[in-house]
């Protein structure tokens, strides 16, 4: 009996040790065979071929639609190009300005040559009417003097040629009176009206000097002219101008 307890303690303890050993051994390699099957290379079930050829198309692909880099000379071509385009139109867009400036300013002038016109029509009989009691007063003041009061009355039929004298007298007087305040109400009303044609004559004259100056900017413009000797003949116009 102790002998097949030792028997068995000792088959169990040998399939202890051997079961972990043979777990940890490598599985074995296998030999290489003298003449492999070749239907694998054959029908290429992986499509190998095809994947260098596809990426020899993509990289071709790649490289079509990739676009050139610009050479320096063209890019500064173009940007020159675009310059010029871009001062063209600034030039055409400041003309255009300048022309709808000038439109404007000439409808004003002729607003302002129409209430020039109104003004000199207001003053004309203003100043004829003027000149008129001027000379009225002349008349007045020369029949008021004793030579002209004696010539007045010496065919008239009266008993008292000085009280005659005195009685016109006084009447040429209250005539001069009204006469000199109708002048003088005629002057202050001609001071006003030549105030407004002044006004408008100023406005006239500046406008003309606008409008002058337009057309020398657009000619200049056309013509590709620098502007400073414009603005040097606009400067001394203005300055000819002031003096006058």
């Amino acid at each position: 009996m102790k002998y097949q307890k030792l028997c068995l303690f000792a088959l169990l303890l040998a399939i202890i040790l051997l079961v972990p050993a043979a777990a940890q051994q490598p599985s074995k390699l296998k030999r290489p065979v003298k003449n492999p099957p070749q239907f694998p290379n054959i029908i290429d079930l992986e499509n190998k071929d095809a994947q260098p050829a596809n990426q020899q198309e993509n990289q071709q692909s790649k490289s079509q639609d990739a676009a050139p880099a610009p050479q320096p000379d063209t890019l500064a071509g173009a940007v020159q190009s675009l310059a010029a385009e871009l001062r063209a139109l600034g030039q055409e867009l400041r003309s255009l300005n300048i022309r709808e400036q000038t439109q404007i300013e000439m409808l004003r002038m002729t607003r302002v040559d129409m209430r020039i016109d109104h003004y000199e029509r207001e003053l004309r009989p203003v100043r004829d009417r003027i000149a008129a009691l001027e000379a009225d007063e002349q008349m007045l003041l020369q029949a008021m003097t004793r030579e002209g009061l004696m010539a007045q009355t010496a065919t008239a039929a009266t008993f008292n040629r000085e009280d005659l004298m005195k009685q016109l007298k006084l009447q040429h007087e209250a005539r001069y009176r009204a006469t000199q305040a109708e002048k003088e109400r005629l002057r202050k009303l001609e001071a006003d009206l030549t105030a407004s044609l002044t006004i408008y004559q100023n406005i006239s004259r500046e406008t003309e000097r606008k409008i002058q100056e337009a057309e020398d900017t657009l000619k200049s413009i056309e013509s590709g002219k620098p502007e400073s000797a414009l603005q040097s003949q606009a400067e001394q116009s203005v300055k000819t101008e002031r003096k006058q």
